[in-house]
């Protein structure tokens, strides 16, 4: 048996060589055996392997036994889509297959000898830039102790109802309605979406109705509340106000800016408006954060003395005296007086105990984050993304913005998690932000479509990107990936005017001129990318898009001189 499919067996692989994209290399087999090997009493197995420096590694099987396999024109055959772990060593390795027969009876086993079925990996679509930069909340203790705080509630369309689920703002306004302080000052203040009518009054009226009956039933310190309501019913200035705000293409934006100040009716200008190239974005990114209710409060505080805040949070964080001892904002300036993480992370926590509020969570998460990026070993790097998620998660339940739940989205992507990450960046940008957020935000969006091989999409979100650095390196990557490779170099010749002499970006144009045979483009731009970043060098040597050229004087020259 072993003999016959030695010498009759076919094994095809798709891509080959193997190609690294974000964490996986992935890849189809397809293998046939001959139909006379099918037996009752034997069967014959295919292992495939991944060797490595002087290592194995296990990636599955093909097992050609009844249920397992198919006929395609008389021959059996198994189709699989297989995959491994990315890491930088296994570039250099191969694919393997160890076919073996095997008596199904008194299981002996008699093995073929091992045969290659693929060589090295292209690292090509890893050479993508990313930020998921995100930092603890900036400190303003002292700025902002006199100024007020706000809670944002969001609704369904045409609806006034109040999410009462755990981690809602509903939670933290009862927080805020069993507060014992002498007064609070309050402004209730609505809106709604160009499409419904009536709603900010409604949403108005229903918050004054549940704080004033929750204040009676729960307040007991007689605390004087004076309470001010607000709406902006049908506002287009506010809709003016998001556009001009969002990541739409200038053309877009113009377009839609055009028919909100011109002289036809409120409802002319919504129908007018459902015809434009923006009316998805529209519907996903901006009328969602219109329908919206925001709770101000307005507290006097006293500021303790900075060593006084760290003493005391020590205490508190060693559970030696209550947390009550603190206000919140306090507890969370005392975290920044040490430069430790872990003396960090002991302060968030005690602040997410007592005051169970978003910036505690949040910070709290960044901390377990900066940990992860100072972990070398993997399992426990993993673990403590996985309780920066958690706490980011808590944040985004009660402060849902583009920021808290951007660095969501990047404490996912940076875990590998990449459907999650999707999810969470596309909840960021549906939530709005500054112009300069959304486009940080459609960046590392547009890099995790790369990685996961979504090109087309990666190229629409880099539209929303603006024209930084980061935006066209990935467009052109994306572009060159789909082997468009004259668009591709136009993005990086302006990579490079943003950030002349950059290694990554001649590296790229390098892998361009390999792929279209222009020898003179590849020699110019590696020999640049060496002499800016000398690990370039290795890199190259390794890399297999350079594989036809190794002997040839363009490759050489640039490595050398």
């Amino acid at each position: 048996m072993v003999k016959v499919a030695e010498k009759h067996q076919k094994i095809e692989v798709q891509p080959s060589p193997l190609v690294a994209s974000g964490q996986l290399v992935n890849f189809d087999i397809k293998g046939q055996i001959p139909k006379k090997l099918i037996k009752d009493r034997q069967r014959y197995k295919l292992d495939v392997y991944y060797e490595y420096d002087q290592q194995r590694e296990s990636i599955g099987s093909l097992n050609f036994e009844f249920g397992e396999f198919i006929y395609e024109k008389g021959t059996p055959t198994i189709n699989r889509q297989m995959s491994f772990p990315y890491s930088p060593k296994k570039e250099e390795g191969r694919l393997m297959v160890q076919g073996m027969a095997i008596d199904n009876k008194t299981g002996n086993t008699k093995y073929a000898a091992p045969k290659q079925i693929a060589v090295g990996l292209n690292t090509t679509p890893l050479l993508l830039v990313r930020n998921n930069a995100y930092d603890f909340i900036p400190d303003t203790y002292e700025e902002a102790a006199e100024k007020p705080a706000t809670l944002t509630f969001y609704f369904e369309e045409d609806q006034a109802k109040l999410r009462n689920y755990i981690g809602s703002s509903l939670e933290v306004l009862d927080k805020y309605i069993a507060d014992n302080v002498a007064s609070q000052n309050i402004t209730i203040t609505a809106s709604q979406a160009p499409n419904e009518t009536g709603m900010a009054q409604a949403r108005v009226k229903a918050l004054e109705t549940y704080y004033k009956n929750q204040l009676q039933i729960n307040d007991y310190s007689n605390k004087k509340v004076n309470i001010k309501t607000e709406i902006e019913p049908e506002n287009l200035e506010l809709l003016q106000q998001k556009i001009q705000a969002s990541a739409l293409p200038k053309t877009d934006k113009q377009e839609v800016l055009t028919i909100l100040n011109s002289d036809i009716s409120v409802k002319e200008k919504l129908k007018a408006l459902e015809k434009t190239n923006a009316n998805d974005y529209l519907k996903q990114y901006v009328y969602p954060v219109m329908r919206t209710a925001e709770v101000t409060f307005n507290y006097n505080r006293n500021r303790k003395a900075d060593y006084e805040l760290y003493l005391l949070a020590k205490k508190i964080a060693e559970e030696k005296v209550p947390a009550s001892v603190l206000t919140e904002e306090e507890l969370q300036h005392a975290a920044t007086l040490t430069p430790l993480l872990n003396e960090k992370r002991k302060f968030y926590e005690a602040a997410v105990k007592s005051t169970d509020k978003w910036p505690a969570y949040y910070n709290l998460g960044v901390v377990y984050t900066e940990l992860a990026r100072k972990e070398y070993r993997p399992k426990a790097k993993q673990a403590l993304l996985a309780k920066a998620i958690h706490n980011l998660t808590f944040a985004g339940f009660r402060n849902p913005t583009a920021k808290v739940y951007y660095s969501l989205a990047s404490a996912y992507h940076q875990r590998n998690d990449f459907l999650e990450a999707l999810q969470y960046y596309d909840y960021a940008i549906k939530l709005g932000g500054s112009p300069e957020e959304l486009q940080y935000i459609f960046a590392d969006k547009a890099a995790l479509e790369i990685e996961i091989g979504q090109y087309d999409d990666a190229i629409e979100s880099l539209r929303y990107a603006g024209n930084s650095y980061q935006t066209n390196m990935n467009l052109g990557l994306s572009y060159m990936l789909k082997e468009n490779y004259k668009g591709a170099q136009e993005f990086y010749t302006s990579a490079l005017e943003l950030k002349p002499n950059d290694a990554l970006a001649y590296y790229s144009m390098a892998i361009i001129g390999a792929r279209t045979q222009n020898e003179q483009m590849l020699e110019s731009n590696l020999r640049q990318a060496v002499r800016a970043d000398k690990s370039f060098t290795q890199k190259a040597i390794n890399d297999l898009e350079f594989s036809d050229y190794r002997n040839k004087a363009a490759y050489k020259d640039a490595l050398i001189k």
